[in-house]
């Protein structure tokens, strides 16, 4: 790609400088979104929570529903919160969820083992382009 007669590279213009007010890139905002996750938070010591949340290319939470595959180390259960919906795989380190209206998705991590558990969402035929390289490390041993 060129602009004003000099190459461009790949990557090499941040999301954030695109012009939110131009069709085309509005466009391109919501059909290419990134996982984000929270901070887990204890319930008791065989049960954490945390929130993935999905963000359009600027940062901005989404403001749909989306499809996500989520999945855990085989020591885990994974299950649908308060945000969003199960869809398959509920209770089992290998979950198929749709997000709430906000993008939100609460996902309950059980594990009855002393160890940290990694967790991972990716897309599913359902879902728009994720950038979903961040994961989360959810930590059964005491502190």
């Amino acid at each position: 790609m060129r602009l004003d007669g000099k190459a461009i590279k790949v990557g090499s213009i941040p999301a954030d400088r695109l012009d939110p007010t131009i069709p085309l890139v509005v466009s391109l905002l919501d059909k290419f979104l990134v996982v984000t996750w929270g901070a887990p938070a204890v319930v008791d010591p065989t049960t954490q929570t945390i929130v993935v949340q999905l963000v359009d290319m600027v940062g901005d939470p989404v403001e749909a529903a989306h499809v996500l595959r989520v999945t855990c180390d085989s020591q885990a259960d994974l299950a649908v919160g308060d945000a969003g919906t199960a869809l398959a795989g509920d209770g089992t380190e290998d979950l198929i969820a749709q997000t709430d209206a906000t993008g939100a998705l609460q996902l309950v991590v059980t594990c009855a083992e002393e160890v940290v558990i990694s967790v991972a969402a990716g897309p599913t035929q359902s879902s728009p382009m994720l950038d979903c390289r961040a994961g989360a490390d959810v930590s059964f041993i005491p502190a």
